[in-house]
Order: C-alpha cells, then structure tokens, then sequence
C-alpha cells in the first residue's frame, strides 16, 4: 500500500458530464472508442479527474483534464502515474480478450504510437 504521502485524495462527484478530451488526448480516438466513463474525481488539489473503464480488459485509466494519469490506490486515494504506464495497465491483457479488436495489428499499431506519443510526453516534460 502506498504511503499517504503519495498520494492524493480524491471524491466522486456523479456528475453526468463525461469528459472524453483527457483520454483522446492521451490514446487517439480510435483507442478511445474501446472505454466507457464511469465517473469523475475532484481531486485533493482542485483538479478534476476522470475513470474510464476499457470494455474489454475492464482496467481504468484515470485521467486529471490537466493531462495527469494516475493508479487507483484504494481508499478514496490515487497515486499519480506516468501516461504510458497508465496505457500500458488499461490494455494489459486486451489481445486475449472477447471482444477482441477487428484488426488486431492496426489496434496494436495504434496502442504502440499511444505509448510513444505518451513516453516522449513524459520526456519532454522531464526537460522543463
């Protein structure tokens, strides 16, 4: 479990106003067409959060609308995550899943740039 120092607290807010902008942003929308939202976050530290479930590997991808990933921590906690780990988990396991996606190699090849796109994200912002 991690330590509270951590991670930041955040409260369901069930609302009805999905926000599909924060998972676009980080997977394209043709990898977006495979979640659902399921509800958004106000977090610790006034941001705003979003869950997303994958219809297939039913893992999440938490997203802040400032473009943060995160882990659920458990507790009303979560721990902020880099964006291609967070890619990574919420697909873990997908070409093995039913439904399966139609092309298998073009969602492979999407997921693939997804995580690039996310690891350069991550580089450049290392640089600031």
């Amino acid at each position: 479990m991690p330590r509270d120092a951590d991670t930041i607290h955040g409260r369901s807010l069930h609302s009805d106003a999905p926000n599909w902008q924060p998972l676009i942003d980080l997977v394209g929308a043709s990898l977006a067409e495979w979640f659902m939202w399921m509800f958004d976050v106000e977090l610790a530290d006034g941001g705003k959060m979003h869950a997303y479930k994958h219809i297939a590997t039913r893992r999440y991808l938490h997203l802040a609308e400032d473009g943060r990933a995160f882990f659920y921590a458990g507790g009303e906690r979560y721990r902020e995550a880099l964006g291609y780990h967070a890619i990574r988990e919420a697909f873990a396991g997908w070409e093995s899943t039913s439904p399966e996606p139609d092309d298998t190699l073009a969602h492979v090849a999407l997921l693939r740039h997804a995580t690039e796109r996310a690891v350069r994200r991550a580089s450049l912002d290392d640089e600031d």
